[in-house]
């Protein structure tokens, strides 16, 4: 029975173990087909990452602690060794798989085996549980349900619990198989993504022959319109030759706000609902602006006595699990909006005049307020506008092409970002050392990697000790310590979660660190809660301002 939970497994170890792209296609390809049409969203959801769709508040919430804690009550191993285990192997995964090899077996039970509905309904369950009792009966359903597995199947269960899976399989690997279990084309599977941003139901639509049907709703977040880079005022002038739209670029959070009736979500730019850490944002009320159905584009900003505050001050709403407006330590915000992709229906396919002309129709109230944007196009209008960006401080400025379309998951030059100054980069912290004098016992000194270029691996880059306050190194502390790996006593080998925002002098070529490159005086910019190890920025970014960088000394 394909359904099994076991045959996921199986296919999951088999796509870890493969290096080709095609044979992990039809490895998948093969598998989903078989599957029913109740299973194969499951499956997809599954092996894209995620366990509910974009548009479900529900999160499992299971930390390595708990899955830890639960294996000594169905083993024969002791917590202690339980701990020592998940040091030497360094992967959850591969201590449950030991453990569950390990496990008590009783005669009397008979166990029927797991299949992808009843797994999902376990998630689900555990996903609903609040309040006090709530982590003793999250524990016994996890309990529940790894004594029911094979030493696989708790390895793979484990790895969805804490979302790391990591098999290999890119969004884009799954489309294509997903085009070629259903025998559909690949660029209209794309295309419905693009606008549902589903990928569970598209497979489904797939099979059905219903690709067609996908359309755009408020409540479902949609992939974002991506700005490409130019650095000068007169390589954008001469590349247009045309009036652009110039709006300041903000040190914000990218936000897409879904209003639907009453109901109010907001999605951050990899698509994670962030509703609870701006309640206020939450206050909406549309009598004002002639539809009750509407998605809004825009950024997040730290707004204080009139001015906007750097991005630092929304760190603490990404960071805590429970946030009030009401707190003394809340920082208020605002939301800009600078684009509307939903107005009494689908606005994607206007031109972005039109679609600026439609938000300043409407009436829009605080803390909501329209992005301020004037028409530019010689070399001194956008220099003067970039300056005026900076002076207020801002990051710079963006200019896009009034007749642009919005090109949903697409990065173009319709809109382009200028920046006179070397890049930074988004990195992952991959190690990190304990420090010295005040910072004695305190992980302050960090590692970091980029992903190569085809976004399958992780690459270190350099290491950075400045530019954190002691309160963010104490936070930073207790984190990397959550989610150690493995430690050899002064360093500690971490999971890839942690990412942050790192400025430099210069890039250099290096041995010293696997991607082949160094950054020259690194410092830490931010720390970027808001996104994932998935968003950070790839070798081949370094390697365009290497080239960019020696081509400019030259």
């Amino acid at each position: 029975m394909v359904d099994e939970f076991n045959a996921f497994a199986r296919c999951c170890e088999k796509l870890s173990l493969t290096k080709s792209k095609n044979e992990k296609i039809d490895i998948l390809g093969v598998y989903l087909s078989k599957l029913t049409d109740v299973s194969l969203p499951i499956a997809v959801l599954l092996l894209s990452g995620k366990i509910f769709p974009p548009d479900s508040t529900l999160s499992v919430n299971v930390a390595h602690r708990t899955i830890m804690s639960v294996l000594p009550t169905i083993t024969e191993l002791e917590l202690n060794n339980v701990n020592k285990i998940y040091l030497q192997h360094g992967d959850l995964g591969s201590l449950v798989e030991y453990a569950l090899s390990q496990k008590f077996i009783s005669p009397l039970v008979a166990y029927s085996p797991l299949t992808l509905p009843s797994i999902y309904d376990s998630l689900t369950k555990i996903a609903d549980m609040t309040g006090q009792q709530s982590q003793a009966a999250r524990k016994k359903t996890l309990t529940g349900l790894f004594m029911k597995c094979d030493p696989l199947e708790g390895k793979f269960l484990s790895k969805i619990l804490t979302n790391e899976l990591r098999v290999g399989v890119s969004e884009g690997l799954l489309l294509a198989a997903i085009a070629k279990a259903c025998g559909v084309s690949l660029d209209i599977i794309r295309n419905a993504l693009l606008v549902t941003g589903d990928i569970s139901q598209i497979s489904l639509l797939a099979r059905k022959n219903l690709l067609d049907t996908a359309k755009m709703k408020p409540l479902t977040p949609v992939s974002y319109m991506l700005a490409d880079v130019m650095h000068s005022p007169r390589e954008i002038a001469n590349y247009f030759e045309r009036d652009l739209i110039g709006e300041y670029k903000y040190d914000g959070i990218r936000a897409q706000v879904h209003i639907n009736g009453n109901e109010v979500r907001i999605f951050s730019r990899n698509l994670n609902d962030i509703t609870l850490f701006f309640p206020e944002l939450a206050q909406w009320t549309p009598d004002n602006v002639g539809s009750k159905s509407i998605i809004f584009d825009g950024e997040i900003l730290a707004y204080k006595d009139k001015k906007v505050l750097p991005f630092q001050y929304l760190q603490r709403r990404l960071h805590a699990k429970h946030f009030s407006p009401d707190s003394k330590d809340s920082v208020p915000v605002i939301y800009t909006i600078f684009d509307t992709l939903y107005h009494k229906g689908s606005l994607i396919d206007m031109p972005l005049i039109r679609r600026k002309q439609i938000l300043d129709e409407m009436k829009i109230p605080l803390p909501f307020m329209l992005a301020k944007w004037k028409l530019v196009c010689s070399e001194k209008s956008i220099d003067e506008m970039f300056n005026e960006s900076k002076a207020l401080g801002y990051e710079g400025l963006v200019l896009k092409d009034p007749n642009s379309e919005y090109q949903i998951g697409k990065r173009g030059k319709n809109w382009i970002k200028l920046k006179k100054e070397l890049d930074t980069l988004d990195v992952v912290v991959v190690m990190a050392e304990y420090g010295n004098g005040k910072r004695a016992g305190k992980l302050s000194d960090y590692t970091f990697a980029v992903l190569d270029t085809n976004g399958d691996k992780l690459l270190t880059i350099g290491k950075a000790y400045s530019g954190l306050s002691d309160n963010e190194i104490d936070e930073l502390t207790i984190e990397l310590k959550s989610i150690a790996a493995k430690n050899d006593g002064y360093r500690v080998w971490v999971e890839p979660k942690i990412v942050l925002e790192v400025s430099f002098d210069s890039i250099q070529r290096s041995e010293r660190h696997q991607s082949g490159y160094a950054l020259r005086f690194p410092r830490i910019k931010t720390i970027r809660r808001d996104k994932g190890v998935s968003e950070i920025d790839k070798l081949s970014k370094v390697v365009e301002i290497y080239l960019r960088q020696k081509h400019v000394q030259g």
